[in-house]
């Protein structure tokens, strides 16, 4: 009986380590070597670029804070090299963590101070000879030495480069946006203010006019309609997906070794992992309760929009993917390199050192490249389009004679129509002017005013209108009698999730727009 007891004991305990094995080996898809989604390839790359119908070119390189090793400064260099041959229609762009591990130090430091200051140079030397603008943007290691810390580094980077808006956003404001040319625009976002505990800096707000986390979502709206437009380029260090450690994607090396001193933790470690994957526990992980909070609210907010693409730094690889109708660029691997992995059938994931190019057409269209150092030299690992203009046949089904007169109504009178129990419960409003016929002039846009020409959709939380111009730029709104209720819903109820679409054409809608 005691040998059954003892060999049984024996078997429960190979099944849980066979059970613990099979999870390290699911949750271990992560590599450092190139992964491509099913959809594309290795060998997945567009033809020469004509340079002359390019508008803008982006430079992306994160997470450079160890700017000072030996592994950094050669990877820096080839892009110094491309730099060097790129046009005044470039921008360089830092994506946050510039100085490991604490940010910039104050004189109490000066060791420490001297360090993070050689290893800001030598990123800062990569400007030598680039004849385009350079941004830097701030990341979570950034705020490690405070508000003061911020301060002192972008002081550094505009002394420098003699730029104000070389450190963006200034005052330390959680956004700030910034005209490229007539067709682009870039944001940037300094994803930590938001992920911050505010008790642990008082004086976080007291230089800008943005003083909640609402009013960050409410600017970010109000730039995101007044771009419409143009390609709007979100600059945030923080990704909204990732497949890389910090959104829950493990190598095998990391389930051995989950702590940067390179302890080995088997099973533990696996444990650690699972922990940080399902809880949240650490801030800097998509997983996390504040962090989820800040994704949502922005992914939300870019449902509607097919002209926004996301750059980041944060996870040390470099990773596209398209999900949810967002375009996410990772370039993080600028001096450190962590695996990742591609999920949906068009991403890409790379676990080595290296940056990304995003190159923007005169069309709309929209180009992303990720380089890598392969024996230090450059070697392109992907290429694709990622945003393609869409031709618009204006003339197409179009009628060109209307009548000078039209007879409507805001409502349909069906929509009107309620019952006695209805009216008893909820009252008359006034259904009866909603559905009463009008007759009205007509109008044609390319004739009225002179000439009017669409710029963009407008409108609040609940009204529909249209932004035009006529020929000498006057601007002028047309307005929507009727009102949206899905805007209404998706701006009161569901700020963290698309729903317009959901609740189109259902009861919701239809008893909302009763009131």
């Amino acid at each position: 009986m005691k040998l059954f007891l003892e060999n049984h004991f024996i078997a429960k305990i190979k099944n849980y380590l066979l059970a613990i094995a099979t999870l390290i080996l699911i949750s271990s898809c992560a590599t450092h070597k190139p992964q491509y989604g099913k959809n594309v390839s290795a060998n997945e790359t567009e033809n020469a670029t004509d340079t002359i119908k390019i508008a803008q070119t982006f430079y992306l390189v994160g997470d450079a804070g160890n700017a000072d090793e030996e592994q950094a400064q050669q990877t820096l260099e080839l892009l110094h090299q491309r730099l060097k041959k790129a046009s005044k229609k470039s921008t360089l762009l830092f994506l946050g963590d510039n100085i490991y591990p604490k940010g910039f130090p104050s004189d109490k430091n000066p060791n420490d101070k001297a360090l993070a200051e050689t290893k800001l140079t030598n990123q800062l030397k990569l400007t030598k000879g680039f004849k385009g603008k350079t941004i830097f943007i701030p990341g979570n290691h950034d705020w490690y030495s405070g508000i003061k810390g911020l301060e002192r580094q972008a002081d550094f980077v505009t002394n420098y480069l003699n730029d104000k808006k070389a450190f963006l956003p200034r005052k330390s404001c959680p956004i700030e946006g910034v005209k490229i040319d007539s067709t682009t625009t870039l944001v940037t976002i300094d994803s930590e203010w938001f992920l911050e505990n505010w008790d642990d800096h008082p004086t976080i707000n007291d230089n800008c006019s943005i003083k909640t986390r609402e009013d960050f979502f409410d600017e970010l709206e109000s730039i995101l309609n007044k771009n419409q437009e143009k390609t709007v380029v979100l600059a945030i260090h923080h990704p909204l997906l990732s497949n890389g450690t910090h959104g829950g994607q493990f190598s095998m090396e990391k389930q051995l070794f989950p702590l940067e001193n390179k302890i080995p933790l088997p099973i533990i470690g696996s444990f650690i992992n699972l922990l940080r994957k399902t809880s949240g526990v650490s801030p800097q992980d998509i997983q996390n309760k504040q962090y989820t909070i800040y994704a949502k609210r922005i992914k939300t907010l870019l449902q509607k929009q097919k002209n926004v693409i996301v750059v980041s730094g944060h996870d040390h690889n470099l990773q596209y993917i398209s999900k949810e109708n967002i375009q996410q660029i990772i370039s993080g691997a600028g001096s450190k390199s962590e695996a990742a992995r591609a999920v949906n059938p068009y991403d890409f994931s790379y676990g080595g050192n290296g940056y990304a190019t995003l190159t923007l057409f005169k069309s709309g269209d929209a180009k992303v490249s990720f380089y890598g150092n392969e024996n230090n030299k450059e070697k392109l690992l992907f290429e694709r389009e990622i945003i393609k203009a869409k031709e618009i046949n204006w003339a197409a089904d179009i009628p060109n004679n209307f009548p000078p007169k039209i007879t409507t109504s805001i409502y349909p009178p069906k929509m009107t129509e309620k019952s006695i129990f209805h009216k008893f419960l909820f009252g008359q409003h006034y259904r009866k002017y909603y559905s009463m016929p009008i007759e009205v002039k007509t109008a044609t846009v390319d004739t009225l005013m002179g000439g009017l020409k669409p710029i963009r959709e407008g409108g609040g939380h609940q009204s529909v209108s249209l932004r035009m111009s006529d020929p000498k730029g006057r601007e002028y709104v047309m307005r929507a009698m009727k009102k949206s209720a899905t805007a209404f819903l998706q701006s009161v109820a569901f700020k963290d999730q698309y729903v317009v679409n959901d609740f189109a054409d259902t009861y919701a809608e239809n008893f909302l727009l009763d009131f």
